[in-house]
């Protein structure tokens, strides 16, 4: 297997590009990755009316009533029913990624599916969803979580596409 090599007309300052991030690379995904799992507990989702004599909620609220309501045990089975779950758990797995292996194409891959995973609730169908699940007849207002998620998982992209060992 042949490693591609950082052209330059020195053959003494040519760098062998392995594929891993670099250290600032790493910061600024890291960054990115706790800017996006601090949206958990922040309340950015907006019910009006209120719901349980609440305006805004956090996703962990919402995950506290869900789990509540229908009698999870594992709270790792609420991540399939609030909206966003499997986002966050992409989240964690690119904490992961960057923490253990770190390499462009392992976080450009898990921030793909993350972004992937977003689709789903952009716009009403988001609004809808969240309403079913919390017997709320307006819903939640996911505008700002959906594109606080979306900047950080293009972040991610962008930074696994463009960082460069120099």
């Amino acid at each position: 297997m042949t490693e591609s090599t950082i052209d330059s007309a020195n053959p003494v300052t040519r760098q062998i590009d392995t594929g891993r991030l670099s250290t600032r690379g790493r910061m600024i995904a890291l960054f990115f990755v706790a800017s996006g799992l601090s949206t958990f507990a922040l309340p950015m989702i907006q019910f009006d009316p209120a719901w349980h004599g609440q305006q805004y909620w956090s996703v962990l609220g919402i995950t506290q009533q869900i789990q509540a309501a229908l009698h999870l045990d594992s709270p790792v089975e609420v991540l399939f029913f609030i909206p966003f779950g499997m986002v966050y758990l992409s989240l964690l797995v690119a904490l992961g990624t960057l923490l253990l292996i770190p390499f462009r194409k392992a976080l450009g891959y898990v921030s793909v599916a993350g972004l992937f995973l977003l689709y789903p609730f952009r716009g009403f169908l988001g609004g809808i969803r969240l309403a079913a699940f919390l017997g709320s007849p307006h819903g939640g207002d996911l505008r700002t979580l959906w594109v606080v998620l979306g900047i950080v998982m293009f972040a991610l992209v962008g930074v696994a596409s463009t960082d460069a060992r120099t």
